[in-house]
């Protein structure tokens, strides 16, 4: 059960980050609609394989900058960057579906995109703590 909700929370957070980007300001800074596949798979699709990058990859990304975690905040948003930067090349290249896209155009974009992803996640990490 956990799982699903937390599919269904990555799924979220990447709703909240094309919501908030995607405005008149920043034409197109996040696409994640296609034309032939409903809004919401898209969503759930990118979800998935949020969770699966949580799963396989942030632990060895942490690992990997153990001895630098007295500055977690900071590597954080790295770890969290590299995720968001993973999931847009799944999706855009390894994936490849027709139709399918999602990118953040833009390095202020990718920061804010970061920033909110950064945030939501320590939210989620709160509120399903194991304690």
């Amino acid at each position: 059960m956990k799982i699903f909700f937390s599919i269904l929370l990555n799924a979220s957070i990447l709703f909240i980050i094309w919501f908030l980007l995607n405005t008149e300001s920043y034409p197109t800074a996040v696409v994640v609609l296609p034309e032939w596949f409903n809004a919401w798979k898209t969503y759930l699709l990118g979800g998935i394989i949020l969770w699966l990058l949580n799963v396989f990859v942030r632990p060895i990304l942490k690992l990997l900058w153990l001895p630098l975690f007295f500055i977690y905040p900071i590597i954080a948003l790295l770890i969290n960057a590299i995720l968001l930067w993973l999931l847009s090349k799944t999706i855009n290249s390894f994936l490849a579906l027709p139709g399918m896209i999602f990118e953040i155009n833009g390095w202020i974009n990718f920061i804010i995109a970061v920033a909110i992803f950064t945030i939501l996640n320590i939210v989620y990490s709160i509120l399903f703590s194991k304690k």
